[in-house]
C-alpha cells in the first residue's frame, strides 16, 4: 500500500514539473493562424492586409513598465506594443504569439534626437517611417 501512494505522488510531482506554463494576456487568440513575422509582413507590405497573428522569440522587452517587446525574425526585430495590459519584464527568449495590427508609424527628427548626444544628433535630419504592430491579446510560453 506505501508503494502504490509513493508511486501515485510521485507520479503527481513529475506530472506537474512537466507541464508547460504559458501566460495570456488581453484578447483570446487563435494559435492555428500565427504566422512568422516575415510572413505577414510581406502580406502587409504587399496587400495592406493588417490584420494579423505573429509569433517567434521575444528578443527584448520594456524594462520599465512592460508594455512592448520586439520579436527577432531573420536579422531583424518587429516591435510590438500594447496599452490594455502589461507583461512580466523577464520573458527575453521566450516564444511569443500576439494577435492584433500593422501600422505605418512616423517619428519626427525631434523624437528622435531625444538623449542623443549633440554631435549624434546632428546626423538626423529626416522623420522615419517605419512598421509598427499593436497586441490586441498575447500568449507568452
Amino acid at each position: 500500500m506505501k508503494t502504490i501512494i509513493f508511486s501515485m505522488i510521485a507520479l503527481g510531482v513529475f506530472a506537474c514539473g512537466s507541464k508547460t506554463e504559458s501566460s495570456a494576456y488581453g484578447e483570446k487568440i487563435d494559435t492555428v493562424a500565427a504566422e512568422t513575422v516575415d510572413v505577414a509582413l510581406k502580406a502587409f507590405e504587399s496587400s495592406g492586409k493588417a490584420d494579423a497573428v505573429i509569433k517567434g522569440q521575444i528578443s527584448q522587452v520594456c524594462t520599465g513598465e512592460g508594455c512592448w517587446y520586439t520579436l527577432k525574425h531573420g536579422d531583424k526585430e518587429q516591435f510590438v506594443g500594447f496599452d490594455k495590459f502589461t507583461i512580466p519584464k523577464d520573458v527575453t527568449g521566450k516564444f511569443s504569439i500576439a494577435t492584433g495590427y500593422f501600422y505605418r508609424d512616423t517619428q519626427t527628427v525631434e523624437q528622435q534626437r531625444e538623449g542623443l548626444s549633440e554631435a549624434e544628433a546632428a546626423k538626423i535630419t529626416s522623420p522615419k517611417i517605419s512598421v509598427q504592430f499593436q497586441a490586441r491579446g498575447i500568449l507568452i510560453k
